[in-house]
């Protein structure tokens, strides 16, 4: 606060400053501490100055942001009171005292100056020779609690020394007899249910007092009680519980009428209606209003506007403390922060068949003339629409007016658009936007898992964004406002859970993608420029970068399969972003892993990638076995062999010469509840069983194809063509299995060459694999189930898996592990076990094309997600 003018502006502080310097002659000692003298409740903030034997002093009060006290050498005056609060409707004394040092009288006068609520009418006139102290009283009348950020109702009195006037004032914190607050648990309510009001009432005045309350009747709810009667010692408190039965949906405000009764006998009336509760349910949106806040309500969903500063809060609970707020948006250029403070000319909601919406109408006063109404939408969904409609009223036109929206999101595991990236930030470490450079934002949105609960927003694609310190803010230029012009700002939108991936999000911001974008780590290990298949290279490049803001400081030290390649030291004064170099790789194994250990200022990160380096050729040949033309695929590690004519899939999978597949070739056979069943591995449209596909004709190829890097695959494909099933009639289809050589890895994926006319949008890609090592027993499932790992032995109970991602698969009697990845448009990736059968099952969704997936083998132990980097080899 700056109180500097009013310290020049008191005229009998004029003659002393007028011989004191305002810096030299300052005996105020500048501590590092709270600032503020503090008395009876109210804070005092003073200035003193001395120079000879010319001295001054002068003090504020803080709430009332006026002089309380004024010393020279010829004067003293002050203003008092015991205490800082009062009680409403109440009579309370104040002080005024002069001292005069001159040694002649002086003519003094002083009045009351009524302000507003506080009346304080009194005039005196007399001729002081020395000292005077004049006893005078006051009421607050009833009005709104005044916050602690804004300036309160005041005790004004003016004052005349030998003709020179100045004023005093004291700030005063007017409380009703008893402070009442309240809420119900729960946040939603069903009719006829029992719930509870929870009110607390606090004695506020300085003796013990009793206290009736009453509420009145209302169609919301039917209460058991409405007459309370609470004893409360001085300043004490106690909670009273309220029964009621929810009648009808909507906001529960009742106006209690509270007689408060003190030890004398005397009473005091007042009325509050503080407490306020959404009754919501499904279906139900309305308003309300409390003593802080403004309400919109829609189904589940809630949003909370603050009286104090207009921040907006919205969530799925009654909670009004979420981790997503908006601020009070401003005006400019300069902007004004005036809404945060300013007193809206009208508050009013109002709905339609889809959203409940709440306007506030402000009047600014940086900017004559232009009227601004904000909106808020809440849509039962989820869904958050904010906005503004500049109106023109005045006679002034406005070129080149901005508005500025500012926001604040506690990000938790956050994905941010940066750099033409998707980049995904810490689980654990909270991301704050003072770490986002501006210019690497390249779309409108960003998404956040918040503790489970994905929150989202995205804003005007023609607004500029800016992250500012712990806020966001986007910016909109308004054009050209002619007197009489409107002009409606295009919105942002919160999801609260309407979206709940980031994919959801970037769709609904409408951005469209050239092409579908892989996730980045927020401080990346990019190995091969993200191509995990090094082909023919005595080296691979290595790239770390980080996209917070800071530059990269310290070290990383990059082994390959356990043995040390590399080292590289960096530090902030080299203002790097980025790291880059080589490392040997020749003489590597097919799959090898790259480890990682990074050190950056006070973090410690172990990162590991795989680099597969392919060696060796790929055989492709046909042969007969038990009269079918079977085709063979060999890369000189892993084996797939595949028999249209027997069943469009393959039948064996081995890798060094052991078997990995169950299956019934040359014949399917009945098993279990499957009648056929022919085991192995194939990919099949749902709603097609085994029995319909094997009346199917199938045939078989061998091709080459290159993924989205252009490595070179070699590939068995499987066509098959169906002509007799009722739904998939038309549908031409291919399988492929594809191999690099000497490399322990399968690609497998599906294509719609041809889809018959059918919709494929609600179908799915169905891919099953039946396991056997000659014994299921021999099988183990090792799953991670909350950061343990579970090992389930197959063959031995009926089990059911939902979700194996990152698992491996491991026999007994070799040390050969499988592990099996889900690809990217995979909704499932489970796994389902008896005494008869291991099968593993994949459903994707079914375009004409589906990403990927894959199978390794490798003797090492390591967590499946290792293989992740292989979901950005795509194929044609």
């Amino acid at each position: 606060m700056n109180f500097i003018p009013g310290v020049h502006q008191a005229q009998l502080l004029k003659p002393a400053l007028e011989k004191l310097d305002w810096y030299n002659s300052s005996m105020r000692e500048i501590e590092v501490k709270p600032d503020g003298i503090k008395e009876n409740g109210f804070t005092f903030y003073e200035y003193e100055w001395e120079s000879g034997e010319v001295s001054a002093r002068v003090r504020f009060e803080r709430t009332g942001r006026g002089i309380s006290l004024i010393e020279t050498n010829d004067y003293l005056l002050e203003l008092s009171m015991d205490h800082h609060e009062v009680i409403e409707n109440e009579i309370q004394n104040f002080q005024l005292k002069f001292a005069n040092k001159t040694g002649s009288p002086v003519s003094f006068r002083a009045e009351g100056n009524n302000q507003g609520r506080v009346e304080a009418v009194f005039e005196h006139d007399l001729l002081a020779e020395s000292d005077a102290e004049i006893t005078g009283q006051l009421l607050v009348h009833e009005g709104e609690e005044p916050s602690v950020w804004k300036t309160h109702p005041s005790l004004d009195v003016k004052v005349w020394v030998n003709g020179k006037e100045c004023e005093l004032r004291l700030g005063l914190l007017p409380k009703q007899p008893a402070k009442i607050t309240g809420g119900s648990k729960g946040n939603l309510r069903f009719l006829n249910q029992e719930a509870e009001l929870e009110i607390e009432v606090e004695n506020n005045l300085e003796e013990d007092a009793l206290f009736h309350l009453s509420l009145p009747g209302s169609d919301l709810v039917e209460l058991e009680k409405r007459e309370f009667r609470i004893q409360l010692h001085k300043k004490g408190r106690k909670l009273l519980n309220v029964p009621f039965i929810v009648k009808k949906h909507g906001f529960y405000q009742p106006e209690m009428t509270i007689l408060a009764i003190k030890e004398n006998g005397e009473k005091l009336a007042f009325k509050c209606s503080s407490v306020g509760i959404p009754l919501k349910s499904f279906g139900q949106k309305f308003g309300g209003e409390s003593k802080d806040y403004w309400y919109i309500c829609n189904g589940i969903c809630q949003v909370n506007i603050r009286k104090l500063d207009y921040k907006i809060t919205a969530g799925r609970n009654e909670n009004v403390n979420q981790p997503f707020a908006f601020f009070a948006p401003k005006l400019g250029k300069p902007y004004s922060t005036e809404f945060s403070k300013a007193k809206p000319l009208a508050a009013e909601w109002f709905s339609d068949d889809t959203a409940i919406t709440f306007k506030l109408v402000f009047r600014s006063e940086a900017f004559t003339g232009i009227l601004v109404s904000l909106y808020t939408s809440l849509y039962s969904e989820g869904l958050v629409k904010v906005w503004a409609e500049l109106t023109n009223e005045g006679d002034k036109k406005y070129e080149n007016l901005y508005f500025s929206q500012p926001l604040y999101h506690e990000m938790q595991h956050p994905y941010f658009p940066l750099e033409n990236e998707v980049v995904e930030f810490s689980v654990v470490k909270e991301l704050g936007f003072m770490e986002i450079s501006a210019s690497s934002i390249t779309e409108n949105w960003f998404f956040a898992n918040h503790n489970g609960e994905p929150i989202g927003f995205c804003w005007p694609k023609n607004a500029e964004s800016n992250p500012d310190g712990w806020q966001f803010y986007y910016q909109q230029e308004t054009g050209c406002l002619e007197s009489g012009d409107q002009k409606v700002l295009a919105p942002g939108y919160l999801s609260i859970g309407a979206f709940r991936t980031w994919e959801e999000m970037q769709q609904f911001a409408g951005v469209t993608a050239e092409y579908e974008k892989n996730v980045q780590n927020e401080k990346a290990l990019i190995i091969n420029r993200g191509n995990p298949v090094a082909s023919e290279s005595e080296s691979a490049e290595y790239t770390l970068k980080t996209y917070r803001s800071g530059y990269l400081h310290g070290t990383i030290d990059l082994y390959l399969n356990g043995d040390k390649k590399q080292s590289a030291n960096f530090s902030q004064e080299q203002e790097l972003k980025v790291v880059k170099s080589n490392f040997p790789i020749n003489g590597a194994e097919p799959l090898s892993i790259v480890n990682a250990e990074i050190t950056l200022y006070s973090e410690k990160k172990h990162v590991r990638e795989l680099l597969i380096l392919p060696r060796g050729n790929v055989r492709m040949l046909m042969e007969e076995q038990d009269g079918k033309t079977v085709f063979i695929i060999d890369n000189g590690i892993i084996s797939l062999k595949g028999a249209p004519d027997f069943y469009p899939g393959l039948f064996s999978l081995t890798y060094k010469e052991r078997e990995w597949l169950d299956s019934s070739f040359p014949k399917p056979v009945a098993k279990g509840w499957w009648n056929p069943w022919a085991g192995g591995m194939k990919t099949a449209p749902s709603q097609l069983s085994v029995f319909s596909l094997m009346k199917e004709k199938s045939s078989a190829e061998f091709i080459s194809v290159k993924d989205s890097y252009g490595n070179e695959w070699s590939a068995l494909a499987i066509h098959t063509k169906v002509v007799h099933h009722s739904i998939w009639k038309g549908l031409e289809y291919t399988q492929y299995f594809a191999l690099m050589p000497g490399v322990p890895i399968l690609a497998h994926w599906v294509k719609a060459d041809n889809a018959g006319g059918k919709y494929l949008a609600n179908e799915k890609w169905v891919t099953d694999l039946f396991l056997s090592r000659g014994s299921l027993k021999d099988l183990t499932l090792t799953v991670s189930d909350k950061g343990a790992d579970s090992a389930y032995q197959a063959g031995v109970e009926e089990q059911s898996f939902v979700n194996i991602d990152g698992s491996r698969i491991s026999s007994g009697s070799s040390p050969e592990k499988m592990y099996v990845t889900r690809s990217k448009d995979s909704e499932i990736l489970g796994a389902y076990m008896n005494k008869e059968v291991f099968e593993v099952i994949s459903e994707r969704k079914a375009g004409l094309l589906a990403k990927p997936g894959f199978i390794a083998f490798e003797e090492r132990s390591f967590e499946g997600r290792l293989l992740e980097s292989l979901c950005n080899l795509e194929f044609l």
